[in-house]
């Protein structure tokens, strides 16, 4: 059997997949062996949405609250009530709330497939009020802005086809978790098989860490502390480092005065530098890179100045070996070789040919992601990590860390203030630089004061419980949520129930009810993805979204059997709102500037379109008339080559790369202006041109004297496949996902042994499990893994498995890294055995 082509949504990795029927019953899904993307390989999680699919307790029809009131574990007394009533009830809300201030509504979730028509629909309504939900609180807040910065990339992931050398820091990439997780899998077995040493560096010993060449236990919310170890011994013990690398693709030759900000021309304003051959002072457009110096001082017009790499090299040396093993609990010895290690495998100054261009090659790669980003201090915890890459040389070239990539023109970077790189114009008011303008909020993530960053979320909390705190004139009056489970994958569910009591109306589209949908006042049911259409779900745009060598690919995900129940897609029911509301001729509008449809398959204002038509017109726009909807229902997706120059672009790109953040001291000084003079109280003492490692909790918690840390497993996603009963059961035989680990010794010293009942208890919130007794997880440290915990009792396969981590979270502003929007997990507690 050959099978329908479609695409797995069990995921951000959108594998290709063929689904096998016997008469209109799904039988298999099995990976489709001529995608590009995953190559006939396919996970645990793919394969198990077969489970999801013909779940009993699936949502299968509308339903209206008859509880007035909403809070946890309060029963909404659902009634059952038609589609016409139920949307008849929303369009009218959203009449309302348009003719009378269209910021009033909030777009709350994320199906992770399709941000392009979520986004595109909050715009077409008049709304700046995005909550993504967990993506936006864990996800990427701090890995973004930080590849914006140095790839002009959205997101980033190693050369796996020639990496020689992998420090992976609070991340299991490559081990079939995070993005592109079977792909990644199929490219660390041949790098491993290969030589390529991995070296784990994190506080348990994860999927990655026990398949890790070493395992490196680090204590929470240091490693920017180690980083900079490595950084000082790198430049200044050993001088490894990639001179005409930095000379020509960064700003590390940039005179830079004492105020920290560039020497500039007098005449051009470009910054200077300083030539070697002269000795003089001259705008960087003016000098070879081979001559710029990147030691030296000098003085202009009698400021002294030094370069920016000279400033950075002499800011590292204060994290000598003895303070960096004293705050990560590293022995020194074990930190000097991690970065000897490193700065040998780089091979700087060697060469590769490829198709017969000679390129640099760096063939390591130092991998961070939520592990070290979910911090107070995230940002400069994630740029102290990715400025061991720069340093190095190994962005953009083979064997290093790579920046994703598209076609489309929007999406290219471009030559910004300076001659730093800018990321193309469909990101977010072009990425991290030159950030966008301070100013007073207007939307609920506050993303006015966090000019660089881009996810938000967390602030939403706190500017819908006190929006007066942030003069925002409004209050928001209808939540249209799709399906992220908030209260189990974003902040502390106490704080947030008192965050949904604020919003009068929720509308709710879901799969199933659980603890979110309990707060809502209408739920309606959402098909399961193989029920559906989504063109393109592998994309932030109409052009494959791909790293490194390989080709492009554009897929398709189609509904392969038909929904029995009255569930329907919620992209159509939002055009069917659209056209009820009022707004669909301006949602018509911006799907010809999303979707960047030409003539003649621009869409008509004033015409009414299904979700067929649009995926058609988007269809044949980007690939031609003979691409149109139904061959991509044949034929499943479609590729094009990658030439050289797409796939290790650094070499290509004329444009530099930041090693010191000059405009983070323009936009600290905005950002204070506004905030002291509208009386908003913020902290912008992280806008600062280079990284600092900084506690993320105060040293003295009395005896809440270890650290709770989250991790995450290979069989699960956030908290939905928790109700899959396959996903389940290989939970139930792995050693530690329902489980709390805690190391032998802080579990001796407790009187605790493997298999008891164990408390644990932060100053906000305390969860209760089975102890898992191993030497596996730091001596300071106890791990819970996965989203896990769920009470909802219409999830009976997830109700009362494993321990819920958020639960102990601590919440509010002073927990949330005022850069990227990062929320703080560094949580201290204090664990217990609960009496028999």
């Amino acid at each position: 059997m050959v099978g329908i082509p479609s695409t797995c949504c069990m995921c951000y990795a959108c594998c290709g997949i063929r689904v096998q029927k016997a008469g209109e019953v799904v039988v298999e899904i099995t990976g489709a062996q001529d995608y590009p993307h995953n190559n006939g390989r396919l996970c645990a999680k793919g394969q198990a949405a077969i489970m999801g699919l013909y779940d009993p307790y699936r949502l299968k029809t509308p339903l209206r609250r008859s509880c007035p009131e909403k809070g946890l574990h309060i029963d909404p007394g659902w009634e059952e009530i038609s589609w016409e009533e139920a949307l008849d009830t929303i369009a009218e809300k959203l009449k309302k709330i348009r003719r009378e201030d269209p910021r009033q509504l909030i777009q709350a979730g994320l199906d992770f497939n399709a941000g392009l028509f979520l986004s595109t629909y909050t715009a077409a309504f008049g709304t700046p009020n995005r909550w993504v939900g967990p993506a936006g609180y864990f996800c990427g807040n701090v890995l973004h802005p930080v590849h914006y910065l140095a790839e002009g990339a959205f997101y980033g992931e190693f050369d796996l086809s020639r990496c020689q050398y992998c420090l992976l820091v609070g991340s299991q990439m490559g081990f079939l978790v995070n993005l592109n997780g079977v792909t990644l899998a199929e490219k660390m077995a041949a790098a491993r098989a290969r030589g390529m040493k991995v070296v784990s560096v994190d506080p348990v010993m994860s999927t990655a860490a026990a398949k890790a060449d070493e395992w490196v236990p680090i204590r929470p919310g240091t490693d920017a502390a180690l980083a900079l170890g490595m950084l000082n011994l790198l430049l200044n013990e050993w001088e490894i480092y990639d001179a005409p690398f930095l000379r020509k693709y960064t700003n590390a030759p940039y005179l830079v005065g004492p105020d920290g900000s560039y020497v500039r021309d007098e005449a051009s304003g470009k910054p200077l530098v300083l030539n070697e051959g002269t000795d003089c002072a001259q705008p960087y457009t003016e000098v070879d890179p081979a001559g710029m110096a990147l030691l030296g001082k000098l003085t202009v017009n009698g400021l002294p100045c030094l370069p920016a790499f000279q400033l950075l090299k002499e800011h590292v040396q204060k994290y000598d070996l003895g303070m960096v093993s004293k705050v990560t609990g590293i022995p020194a010895e074990k930190i000097g070789q991690l970065a000897k290690e490193f700065g040998e495998a780089a091979r700087i100054g060697s060469t590769i040919v490829i198709d017969g261009k000679v390129l640099p090659f760096r063939p390591v790669a130092v991998v961070w992601t939520k592990g070290a980003g979910a911090h107070k201090h995230g940002t400069m915890a994630g740029w102290a990590l990715h400025l061991l890459n720069i340093v190095v040389g190994a962005i953009d070239v083979p064997g290093g860390i790579l920046g994703n990539r598209t076609l489309s023109p929007l999406w290219q970077p471009r030559e910004g203030p300076d001659g730093l790189l800018v990321p193309g114009s469909a990101y977010p008011a072009g990425g991290a630089y030159p950030g966008r303008k301070a100013g007073l909020p207007q939307a609920l993530d506050l993303t006015e004061l966090m000019p660089i960053a881009g996810s938000m979320d967390p602030n939403c909390e706190d500017s819908i419980l006190h929006p007066e705190k942030y003069q925002l004139d409004y209050r928001p009056q209808l939540m249209l949520h799709v399906n992220s489970n908030f209260f189990m994958t974003t902040s502390n569910p106490n704080r947030l129930a008192e965050v949904f009591k604020k919003v009068p109306f929720m509308v709710s589209f879901s799969i199933y009810l659980n603890e979110t949908t309990a707060f809502a006042d209408i739920v309606l049911p959402d098909c399961q993805y193989l029920e559906r259409l989504l063109p393109f779900p592998n994309t932030l745009g109409p052009h494959g979204l791909t790293m490194g060598p390989g080709p492009w690919y554009w897929s398709i995900q189609q509904p392969v059997v038909t929904n029995n129940s009255q569930a329907r897609p919620w992209i159509e029911v939002f055009l069917e709102l659209a056209n009820r509301a009022d707004f669909s001729s301006d949602l018509n509008i911006m799907l010809n500037n999303a979707l960047r449809l030409k003539e003649p398959y621009r869409l008509e204002a004033e015409k009414k379109y299904t979700l067929e038509e649009i995926s058609d017109a988007w269809s044949k726009s980007s690939f031609g008339p003979e691409h149109g909807l139904e061959w991509f229902k044949a034929n499943g997706f479609l590729t094009r080559e990658k030439t050289i120059e797409e796939a290790y672009p650094r070499s290509f790109l004329p444009y530099r790369i930041p090693i010191y953040l000059e405009h983070l001291i323009r936009i600290g000084r905005d950002l204070e202006g506004v905030t002291s003079q509208a009386g908003i109280p913020w902290d912008a003492g992280d806008y600062r041109p280079l990284p600092d490692w900084e506690p993320c909790l105060p040293a003295n918690q009395g005896d809440y004297d270890l650290y709770a840390v989250n991790f995450k497993l290979p069989f699960h996603t956030f908290s939905f496949t928790s109700q899959n009963p396959w996903l389940d059961e290989l939970a139930s035989h792995h050693p530690s996902a329902y489980k709390i680990m805690i190391n032998t010794d802080a579990a001796e010293a407790r009187g605790i042994r493997d298999g008891d009942t164990i408390m644990i208890e932060s100053r906000d919130g305390k969860v209760a499990g089975q102890a898992r007794v191993t030497p596996g997880v730091h001596p300071e440290v106890v791990g819970l893994a996965g989203a896990f915990g769920h009470w909802a009792k219409e999830l009976p396969v997830a109700k009362g498995k494993g321990v819920h981590f958020n639960s102990l979270l601590t919440e509010g502003p002073d927990r949330i890294d005022s850069v990227s929007g990062a929320l703080d997990t560094c949580v201290q507690v204090r664990v217990s055995k609960v009496s028999e």
